[in-house]
């Protein structure tokens, strides 16, 4: 048989037990040295050892000192991940919803930004990380599918959405009024590369088959990325060719001042994104005295600047 130990009483550890709101009253207490910690022991029936342990934390808030979570501690500081929720919110509001992709990259980029030591790769931060994050703020979050078949035009064109728009744009302009040269839209468009269709052509009558050489990858799309202002000036366009690997060759007879970017997908990306509006940063050159507004749709524009 299985030996079985036996622990007498005077053996098992005593576990103390504190109100946590009297915990906090003492805190306050002698931090503010209205009393010794003696004093407080005894008038808020708290142990002294825990008492002097948290009040030596550095810790501003009381509550996180009384009720800090148990487990692993989140490599995001509480702060910012606050600051990273309003975000999301914030985009939600404005029909602009960022996907879990979206907000694992943006925890990257956070994390970079403020120095802050973590594990993630591939520049992203990892699934697991993001259903922490979800559980940890599950009284603001959840995970929710956008209202119509057509999630990529703006979540639905619908007059709720069109109304919220123009509520945007109308506080916008009533804040600082900007001039038709200052008001930019940019959008992206598809371009074949290759024919998309196969043209007629001449041959022998009376043939019951004509072949003709046709590129391999016929139907592929470049993007390009397009931004005018209301007074008609263009910035100059970046197209994004749908390869590995960039040669000046593909920019022969491009517009001056347009830039090339590849994706083997050929679609734009957030961090292309982020290129063009260098880009387009450095044709306008906005500053206090000169602002831009800046109208686009379908982007997801990341912001890792938050402190």
């Amino acid at each position: 048989m299985p030996r079985q130990s036996v622990l007498s009483p005077s053996s098992k550890k005593k576990q103390k037990t504190w109100d946590p709101e009297q915990m906090k009253k003492a805190i306050d207490a002698v931090r503010h040295k209205v009393m010794g910690y003696k004093k407080a022991e005894k008038l808020f029936s708290v142990p002294r050892s825990t008492l002097k342990r948290l009040v030596k934390d550095p810790q501003k808030s009381l509550d996180l000192l009384v009720h800090k979570p148990l487990g692993r501690k989140p490599i995001l500081p509480l702060s910012l991940e606050e600051k990273l929720v309003d975000y999301i919110l914030f985009m939600e509001a404005r029909y602009y919803g960022l996907t879990r992709m979206d907000v694992r990259k943006m925890a990257y980029q956070l994390a970079v930004k403020n120095n802050i030591q973590n594990t993630f790769k591939n520049d992203v931060a990892g699934r697991a990380w993001l259903d922490h994050f979800l559980r940890r703020h599950k009284d603001k979050l959840s995970l929710r599918r956008p209202m119509g078949t057509s999630y990529a035009r703006a979540n639905g064109f619908n007059r709720e959405a069109v109304k919220e728009f123009f509520n945007i744009l109308e506080a916008e302009m009533s804040k600082t009024n900007y001039p038709p040269d200052r008001i930019f839209n940019v959008d992206e468009t598809g371009l074949t590369i290759v024919q998309s269709k196969v043209p007629q052509v001449l041959g022998k009558k009376g043939k019951r088959q004509i072949g003709a050489l046709t590129a391999a990858e016929r139907g592929s799309l470049c993007t390009i990325v397009c931004c005018m202002s209301a007074s008609g000036m263009f910035v100059p366009p970046m197209t994004i060719f749908p390869r590995k690997n960039f040669t000046d060759i593909l920019m022969k007879g491009a517009p001056p001042g347009a830039i090339g970017k590849v994706h083997p997908s050929g679609w734009i990306q957030s961090n292309l994104f982020t290129e063009w509006f260098r880009h387009f940063i450095d044709k306008t050159n906005p500053s206090a005295e000169s602002p831009i507004l800046l109208i686009f749709d379908g982007h997801t524009v990341t912001r890792a600047t938050l402190k």
